[in-house]
């Protein structure tokens, strides 16, 4: 991060739909190597978040959650793919030795191609493991309304930098 400065971003949403919509224009803009390391609490939104991530960067398929199976992997109409890991149901000790089991450090460690996306729920899971130049997404539920929330959105390094410069919020 030499010579980078941090920028940040705030966004409140009052809907599913918006928060969707949010990650959908972080889809649009990511141009590949990004990694999005998404924080909140259960049912904050960072499934429907990366739902709009993978709408955003074309692809077709139903997104779910990996929570059971740690990792999806989406293929966008334009041949590009969006890594989308879970680490909810990682054990807090043995964290770096399941990680390595699915090839996550290897993943994070920039082994995965130059136009792919890795959209990682729970990452303060892992957060030894982040590299220094992640787009951090910070999701959290409003208090008086359910549906709303607060979206953060924090670039820590040259490329989540450029990456939060180009969105059009």
């Amino acid at each position: 991060m030499i010579g980078c400065t941090v920028q940040a971003q705030r966004i409140d949403v009052r809907s599913s739909y918006e928060t969707r919509r949010i990650g959908e224009l972080i889809g649009k803009a990511v141009q590949g190597g990004e990694v999005l390391a998404l924080y909140g609490d259960l049912g904050a939104g960072k499934t429907t978040f990366v739902q709009g991530v993978a709408a955003g960067m074309g692809v077709d398929a139903r997104v779910t959650s990996p929570t059971f199976i740690l990792l999806n992997e989406y293929i966008s109409v334009a041949g590009r793919r969006l890594v989308h890991v879970d680490t909810y149901r990682l054990a807090e000790e043995m964290i770096l030795a399941e990680a390595a089991t699915f090839g996550l450090e290897d993943l994070l460690a920039g082994e995965f191609g130059a136009e792919d996306v890795v959209a990682i729920e729970w990452a303060d899971r892992i957060e030894s493991l982040l590299p220094d130049d992640v787009l951090r997404i910070e999701i959290t539920a409003g208090r008086d309304d359910p549906d709303a929330r607060t979206i953060r959105i924090t670039a820590t390094g040259e490329r989540s930098n450029r990456l939060l410069e180009n969105l059009q919020i």
